[in-house]
């Protein structure tokens, strides 16, 4: 089986972590590799999730994106979501994730926005 590989990145001039996320996330193995790899970057920068590579979405999945929001909002951590495939984009505005995170379809709209809130 596929599982997801996992980039991530921290900018330490404009306080922004950015994970990039390539593969499937479909089952509870995969979930949890997303929730926990997705919450290492300090707490007071901002986080930029890319899922643009993102092969397969599944329910479980979604969860732990859900959950991901949750903790950044108890952290007082600004959050985004960013996906590039219109398909997989109009699944997580579907999915409701937009009202925990903003979904934006590109790395240069989302920078700017968690750096300022920083």
């Amino acid at each position: 089986m596929l599982t997801p590989i996992l980039t991530a990145h921290t900018d330490t001039l404009r306080h922004v972590t950015m994970i990039s996320v390539s593969g499937p996330i479909i089952n509870c193995e995969q979930a949890t590799s997303i929730r926990s790899t997705c919450l290492i970057g300090p707490p007071s920068y901002g986080l930029v999730i890319n899922l643009t590579g993102v092969s397969l979405l599944a329910e479980v999945g979604l969860d732990a994106l859900r959950e991901v929001a949750k903790v950044c909002t108890d952290r007082g951590q600004q959050l985004v979501f960013v996906c590039s495939e219109l398909m997989l984009r109009s699944e997580l505005l579907l999915a409701d994730l937009d009202t925990l995170a903003p979904v934006l379809q590109s790395e240069e709209q989302a920078v700017p926005l968690v750096y300022a809130a920083a």
